[in-house]
């Protein structure tokens, strides 16, 4: 049975700590610490920071971070909201006997999760909304909710483990750091999307070889990082199109397109229309 509680002072964590949702709603600043099964972190509201093998972790609103067993401090100030899911080892093994022949031990990979648009974190979202506008549901469907988000941590995980796998890389130390280098890569690319960027900048910033990161970026994240870029300025500029009054030359170049002419060719290939023909369809 799922448990469902909700808090706003320093918890105890004397009770069950598997098979449970913990709703924190922050009255003054705390700091606890406590020895955890497998656990998921997400912020709601605020900033929260995990110790968790002598390694300090933040987490910001909209994202969401999962721990092993294992001793863990948490900090947060007044005001902050979290959702804490506590995981069964036996459930998360079941699900991934189920889903793989593995017969190894299961570790996730302790890395903050900022994609606004991975399958965990829209399934989050919709958790929160349930739990702070219609409780009565989510009582209903907290068994399924918990098994369902159990299953999709687990296939995310397992998907990342099967990427590094093909690399040859095995250590989970090793995948943590370089799994982080990614997600550093990604974040440096939405933050500049606007600059010039070359393959060599980006390896510069993160801190590994521009062939090294080409390959780890490619197989982990499905496109090259120069791609990826591509599709995040894209993305911005489908935005700006249809809710900014900007010009075409003006979008391209805030989307970090050097000309209008190269922006309306890969806009088109892209799309299958004009720039202006996108504006107008809205």
């Amino acid at each position: 049975m799922v448990k469902l509680e909700e808090i706003s002072t320093k918890p105890s964590f004397s009770n069950q700590l598997e098979n449970k949702m913990l709703y924190s709603n922050h009255s003054n600043d705390i700091s606890i610490s406590y020895t955890s099964t497998y656990t998921l972190k997400y912020v709601i509201e605020g900033i929260k920071h995990y110790n968790y093998n002598n390694e300090n972790i933040e987490v910001s609103k909209n994202q969401y971070l999962i721990l092993n067993n294992s001793k863990i401090t948490t900090e947060a100030k007044k005001g902050t909201k979290g959702l804490s899911f506590f995981l069964s080892s036996e459930l998360l093994n079941e699900i991934l006997n189920y889903h793989t022949t593995s017969t190894t031990s299961f570790e996730f990979i302790e890395a903050t999760q900022k994609q606004s648009n991975n399958k965990v974190r829209l399934f989050l979202e919709q958790i929160t909304y349930l739990y702070e506008n219609d409780r009565m549901t989510l009582q209903q469907q907290i068994e399924d909710l918990f098994i369902k988000l159990s299953e999709l941590i687990v296939q995310e995980q397992n998907a990342i483990d099967n990427k590094f796998t093909r690399l040859k890389i095995v250590k989970h130390d090793t995948k943590r750091d370089l799994y982080r280098s990614i997600l550093k890569a990604e974040e440096y690319l939405q933050d500049n999307l606007a600059r010039d960027i070359s393959l060599e900048i980006l390896s510069k910033d993160i801190g590994i070889s521009k062939y090294y990161l080409h390959r780890l970026f490619t197989e982990i994240h499905g496109d090259t990082p120069l791609k990826y870029l591509t599709g995040i300025r894209l993305q911005k500029a489908k935005n700006k199109l249809r809710y900014s009054t900007a010009s075409i030359f003006e979008t391209a170049i805030a989307c970090g397109f050097d000309n209008t002419s190269y922006f309306s060719n890969i806009f088109k290939a892209h799309t299958g229309v004009s720039p202006s023909q996108f504006r107008k369809a809205f």
